[in-house]
């Protein structure tokens, strides 16, 4: 898959998230002026938007974490529209956007969350790689890690995450699982060769350094799960496909210093 189709099925996910705001809009305030409903204020009425949104959301089998997106989109905007925010709230948002986003700008790595039907997929590989240890690559809120660890208490799980919130609450979300443990620190900064399967879902931009870093690190026999981006020059040894969700490409460490490259071309 070329690099750009992520970013195009991005943006298909962003037309979808405003259809569904448009037509519960359409659907919220054409009641209104036909007289279905009676307004007790255009606030209401924008908060009544808000859930029109997200059941629709759920009826379409959107993304979870589309419906608290949807419930405060449009009374945000008609609360910045209006300037009934305190000056002070814009700082505290900036703030607050900046602990959960923390070095996007420089790693071009923005949070990403995981389907339910990615990780039941990642849970058959896990089953069948069968590692001894596990590293998540940028694990943002630990749902990866969280949900592998409690179905495979045998194997050591391990996260890193330089992001502040994300990291703490992955770490309240693995506190009871003894076989998970979260790193406030750049993976960039370690070495893979401990790991026997590593997952990373980052984006385009990193890619080449991260398989420069699997072969460099690596030890033989190992394997990297990179969900939705390729990495360059590499061929994975298998592509799993899941209705609904990106591809996850499987890379296996041939031999010392090297991965599976693809031939070179006469």
């Amino acid at each position: 898959m070329p690099e750009s189709e992520p970013l195009a099925s991005s943006g298909v996910m962003m037309y979808r998230f405003f259809v569904i705001q448009g037509v519960s809009a359409l659907l919220v305030f054409g009641g209104s002026k036909l007289g279905l409903w009676s307004v007790p204020s255009l606030i209401f009425l924008t908060l009544f938007q808000g859930g029109i949104a997200v059941l629709l959301t759920l009826l379409v089998k959107g993304p979870k974490w589309w419906l608290p997106l949807h419930l405060v989109f449009l009374p945000a905007l008609w609360t910045l529209a209006h300037g009934t925010l305190a000056a002070g709230w814009y700082g505290a948002g900036f703030v607050g956007l900046g602990l959960v986003y923390w070095n996007t700008f420089q790693s071009r790595v923005p949070l990403y969350l995981t389907h339910r039907e990615t990780l039941a997929e990642l849970d058959r590989l896990v089953r069948e790689v069968a590692p001894r240890s596990f590293v998540d690559l940028g694990c943002g809120t630990g749902t990866v890690l969280c949900a592998l660890a409690a179905h495979h208490p045998d194997i050591r799980f391990v996260g890193y995450e330089v992001a502040p919130v994300p990291w703490l609450i992955g770490k309240w979300k693995s506190r009871a699982l003894t076989n998970c443990t979260l790193h406030r620190k750049s993976f960039w900064n370690i070495s893979l060769s401990e790991f026997d399967l590593a997952y990373a879902f980052l984006s385009p931009v990193p890619m080449p350094a991260l398989r420069q870093k699997m072969i460099r690190e690596m030890r033989p026999g190992t394997f990297l799960v990179s969900n939705t981006f390729k990495m360059p020059g590499m061929f994975p040894c298998r592509t799993c496909l899941t209705e609904g969700t990106m591809p996850l490409y499987l890379y296996r460490q041939e031999g010392s210093g090297h991965g599976r490259m693809p031939p070179v071309s006469s």
